[in-house]
């Protein structure tokens, strides 16, 4: 395994994670998924050597690293702040992780600039952070945790301080660098943690609340908290206990009826909130609806006997 924690604890102020047992195989990318609070960032500080577990064993590589330092573990970190140096261009602020190990600067610089190309950044090597776009930054983040070759990369939601725009931008290179790659990426979003990964462990309270597929666990889910975090925002009484499901996963008519108490056109498509009995939903539909009734159908839901 690329990754193996077993038996992982730890308590910070009133929280505590664990006990996490968890294993990555070599060239998996795994998201780690979960609210604020959970514990997620945590556990990836935990492997990256940041932070040392109370209790249970942190291998990489098969080797156990529970006591050996970041630098030492030969893993690649990227963070939510790119944490650029500003007086630094990007070339000297990708090579600097290099030129600390003692690689010869011709040599460093070298490998910056191949690892700049790879994530789009050819030509702006004589810039500084100041002069960079946000997501700009953050690919030049990604370069620098690259240079190294690591055999494992990190990230902790990289994506959370931008905009959908730039989301949009760095996704593309965050999945093309993590082709091949072992990954582990923390995120609070799920359309995220399916873009990237193709297993998805869910951390709640600090500890693992469900795992498996990404595909299996997201049509899926094992719980209603666990739904309701992967997108199962809507909630009904119906008769086989309580009814969650997507807003997207409707069809306009159907035996439901509900008071339409707002509509937003979003980008080709239109958002309705409507009120059920006594449940406020969220609907996606192609158009909007005709009167300040409406009628749907869910085309797909999961149910459970209780609610979240």
């Amino acid at each position: 395994m690329a990754i193996s924690l077993r038996g992982v604890e730890k308590r910070l102020g009133g929280f505590f994670l664990g006990p996490i047992d968890l294993e990555v195989e070599r060239g998996g990318r795994v998201a780690v998924l979960g609210p604020s609070g959970s514990g997620k960032s945590t556990l990836l500080r935990i492997v990256a050597g940041l932070l040392r577990p109370d209790k249970g064993r942190v291998y990489i590589g098969g080797k156990d690293v529970t006591c050996k330092p970041p630098w030492a573990r030969g893993v690649g970190v990227v963070f939510q702040s790119p944490a650029l140096f500003p007086s630094l261009t990007v070339l000297e602020n990708v090579a600097e992780p290099l030129l600390s190990r003692g690689v010869r600067k011709s040599e460093a610089f070298e490998k910056a600039r191949h690892v700049l190309e790879k994530v789009g950044l050819g030509g702006l090597e004589g810039r500084y952070p100041s002069e960079l776009s946000r997501g700009q930054q953050q690919r030049v983040a990604l370069a620098r945790a690259l240079v190294v070759e690591p055999e494992v990369l990190l990230l902790d939601e990289p994506l959370t301080a931008l905009d959908a725009p730039l989301k949009n931008e760095l996704l593309p290179y965050i999945y093309e660098v993590a082709r091949g790659r072992t990954v582990l990426y923390v995120t609070h979003d799920f359309e995220e943690a399916t873009y990237i990964s193709e297993r998805v462990v869910v951390v709640m309270g600090g500890k693992v609340a469900a795992e498996g597929k990404a595909v299996e666990l997201f049509e899926n889910p094992p719980s209603p908290h666990v739904a309701k975090l992967l997108g199962y925002s809507n909630v009904l009484k119906a008769p086989c206990g309580y009814l969650y499901f997507r807003p997207w996963d409707v069809e306009e008519e159907g035996p439901l009826e509900g008071k339409v108490v707002g509509v937003w056109y979003r980008a080709g498509r239109y958002e309705v909130v409507a009120v059920v009995g006594e449940a406020a939903v969220r609907l996606i539909l192609a158009k909007p609806p005709a009167s300040s009734t409406i009628r749907f159908k869910v085309s797909k839901g999961v149910c459970f006997p209780q609610k979240a």
